[in-house]
Order: C-alpha cells, then structure tokens, then sequence
C-alpha cells in the first residue's frame, strides 16, 4: 500500500471519529469493486496492523485511534481487547455523518420510503437526498485539511445505499437515472421522506365528430371556474370538451391528481376534427398506477362521448414529445374542408375560377392577428403557405373549398380577409363577402406525410 495514503488515513483517524463508510469515502474514486464501507473496513485494518506492530516492538507512539474503536469496526474491539481487557466500543457518533450511514439506520429510512412506496406502481425509482449544510461543510473542510483528492460526496453513497436496499425489497424495479417512474427524496433537514410520482405521457390522435365542443377545458369568463348564474354553476363555459372525455378516465384509472392536454395545435369550437385525427399526447400527474390498458380506456372514453369524439392511442411517450408537438405544430401541413357563404351572391365563371386557384396555389399568404385572437396572441403580421386550394362546389350562394396549407395559417380569414388582414383573401379576389359557414379538418399529415398526397375524397 502507497504510504502516503497509509499516512492520510492516518492524520484522518488522529483527530476525526469516523464510520467505516465515512473513512472509505474519502478515498472513494481509488479502486473500483468496493463499496465504502468495505473500504473502510480494509484501510483500518492496515492501520490496526501496523498498530499491533508498534505496540509489539513497543513502540512509544502505538497510540490507539479512537476511529478502530467505531461501533461498526468489531475486528478492531476484538484486536485491542487482546492487549487491553477493558477496551470497549466507543459511544461517540461518527463525526462526519452522525452515524447516519450505519447499516442499522440506512435500513430503518430503507423501510420509511418502502412503506410509502406501496401505494404506488413503478418499474424504475431513483434516490435523492437533501442534506444538513453541516455535514456537507464539515466533509469539505476535512478534504481540504487533510488534502484528500480522490473523496465521493455523502450524498452519493447515501442514494446508492439506500437504492441498493429498496432494490432488494422490491422485485423487478430497476434504478433509472433519466426518466425514473418514482423519485424518492430523502430530506434529512426535515426528518421526511418525499415522494414523487413522475408523470405518464400517453400519445394518440383524436377525431372531433361534433361542433359546438372545445378542444380545452374552457373555464367560466365571469367566475373563472368558480361556478356561477351565467356558467349554471358549472365553472365551465362549455359543458363538454375532448381534453375531459379524454382525461377524465384516465385520471380515475390511474389514481392521478391532475392532467394536462397538450394538442399539436387545435380547431375552432365551431370546426370539426375528421380524418385520421389530431396527434396529442396527454400528460397524467402523480398516477399512483402506471401499468393501465389503453385498449379498455378508448372504450370507456368512446362510450361517454357518444359519438361526438373518437381516439386513437399510438402508446406511451415522453416529456420530449411534447416539446416535438408544440415546435412542430407550424411547420406541419393541414387540410382544411370549408362550406363558404357568399353575400351578395356572385357567378364564378372558369376564368375567375382559374384566377382564384392561381392567386392562392403555392403562394404566400400575409396574415396580421385575426381580431377575434388579439385579445390573447401578439398583434404581428406572420407568412403562411397555402399549398392547395381547389373547387369542390360552386354556386352562386355558396362554395365548398378544399385547403391543404402550411400549420398556423387562419383558414376563416383567409376567406374573409379580416377587415383587409389577410391578404389576399377569397372575399378580396371575389369581390363579395365570403364567410365560412363550416369548417373541417380533414387531415393534421405528419412531417414524413408528402404535402400533397392528401386525396380529400378519402379523408373524411
């Protein structure tokens, strides 16, 4: 063994108490395939050797280091007990961590957190930990007294310690470092063990088969979701929406506390969502229960909506999906099916016609805020790309349009013109009012999806 290590262990036992784990610790990134306490363990047997060794040729200086005497170190109370009867184990807590590490206490806190974590369903769990700043400091000072380079932080040993029991007490979980089901969080200031239920991250598609139903829970403009006259003590301005029929099972299958409904983009109330539907991805809060059936859930919610909303689940995601969603919602191509009122009535001959498809084919579209969304988006002018845009009906009184384009374009006032903040707009180019009397939409393609191979004959 290097002396200068030998003699560091020494100058550390001189003037600190310390567990075995604690002593072991400060050398903890020097050989890997020990634990600290084993390491421990063997620097104070080198160290009660040469002990023996000193007090054998009688050596003046075979002082016996009050850390040999440690509660967890037996070999050491019964080697000195052959030269001193009376030698007992010392009382005095470990200076460093307070006897915090001693094997019987790390199994007590092992059982605090198990007894909690009953009540919950996991398959991967991580321990963490919120330490006294006393200790913290206390091991900093004496690294840097005693010049120890190569030392673990208490907080480490500490989460691996007891990681490594609660393994052992339940079967089949794993430790995951990542994007753990369960964290567990030792808060040693406050004597309490919290913890913490990560959240589930389902992804699906949903059709909306009804108008007049928000995508989001819209809660009550007057009482903000208090219940009042004017929302029927509902708190709600609508009574239904796809995020409840979608969440509500879930969150009672689940036994979660909360919900979150994250849509790649979304349709006006009054629009339709048809086709293959809208990707989402629903976020559950502190589920309680992990491992639910995605198959009987789509029956459930199906069954309450009644008809008016469908859904498709692609399976269970995580947190950067949702990222992917919202980032991604405009750059993503949609189609668009619009019945569309005109007033006055006009004739639309070939030549206007062609006109119209040449004006909006392929072209840049220059849209400041709608009015009717100023109130809550920032009053700028944003580009947006109509890819396609083909006839499907005409009639004097009324058309129906067919509009793939770019995400984030406003569809209703691309017909209308919004007062002249849309340009160009069909009302513009007709030179009539053009209002949309309903709105579908057909298709939300995938990034992967070609921007024109949706066949609109085939998507409602």
């Amino acid at each position: 063994m290097d002396s200068k290590i030998l003699e560091k262990v020494e100058k550390v036992i001189t003037d600190i108490h310390c567990c075995n784990a604690c002593l072991g610790r400060q050398f903890g990134n020097l050989l890997s395939g020990l634990t600290n306490y084993s390491r421990g363990i063997a620097l104070k047997i080198i160290v009660l050797m040469e002990w023996e060794h000193r007090y054998r040729i009688q050596d003046v200086k075979a002082t016996i280091f009050s850390s040999l005497l440690s509660k967890d170190f037996d070999i050491g109370i019964k080697s000195l007990q052959r030269h001193f009867p009376d030698v007992i184990s010392s009382s005095k807590p470990c200076d460093i961590c307070h006897d915090l590490l001693l094997a019987d206490n790390l199994d007590q806190l092992t059982q605090k957190a198990f007894i909690s974590l009953k009540e919950y369903e996991y398959s991967t769990f991580l321990v963490g930990s919120i330490f006294p700043p006393v200790i913290l400091d206390s091991e900093d000072n004496i690294r840097s007294s005693y010049n120890l380079e190569f030392g673990e932080s208490i907080k480490a040993e500490f989460n691996r310690e007891i990681g490594k029991r609660l393994q052992s007490l339940v079967p089949n979980v794993i430790v995951e470092f990542k994007a753990p089901d369960i964290v567990v969080t030792y808060d040693l200031i406050e004597d309490k063990v919290l913890i913490k239920s990560n959240p589930l991250f389902i992804l699906g598609r949903y059709r909306k088969l009804e108008r007049g139903i928000p995508q989001s829970r819209w809660f009550c403009r007057k009482c903000r979701g208090k219940g009042c006259e004017r929302c029927n003590f509902t708190g709600k301005m609508y009574q239904d929406s796809v995020e409840e029929f979608i969440s509500e099972p879930f969150l009672l299958a689940t036994n979660a506390s909360s919900s979150k409904f994250h849509g790649a983009g979304r349709e006006d109330i009054d629009a339709r969502m048809v086709g293959t539907g809208r990707p989402f991805v629903l976020e559950i809060s502190e589920p309680r229960i992990r491992n639910v059936n995605l198959d009987q859930l789509k029956i459930q919610i199906e069954e309450k909506a009644l008809g008016k909303v469908e859904v498709e689940f692609k399976g269970f995601t995580n947190r950067a999906k949702v990222r992917e969603l919202k980032t991604r919602s405009t750059k993503t191509a949609k189609a668009y099916r619009a019945q569309i009122s005109l007033n006055p009535p006009i004739e639309i001959t070939e030549t206007l016609k062609k006109g119209i498809i040449k004006n909006f084919q392929e072209s840049i579209i220059k849209q400041r805020t709608p009015h009717r969304v100023v109130h809550r988006r920032a009053d700028k002018i944003r580009d947006r790309r109509v890819i396609t845009f083909r006839f499907e009906h005409i009639s004097p009184q009324e058309i129906t349009v067919f509009i793939l384009c770019e995400g984030g374009l406003y569809v209703k006032e691309l017909i209308s013109g919004d007062e002249g903040r849309t340009t160009p707009s069909l009302s513009m180019l007709l030179n009539t009012q053009a209002i949309v009397t309903k709105l579908d939409v057909i298709e939300v393609l995938e990034p992967s999806n070609s921007l024109l191979s949706t066949n609109p004959a085939q998507s409602d």
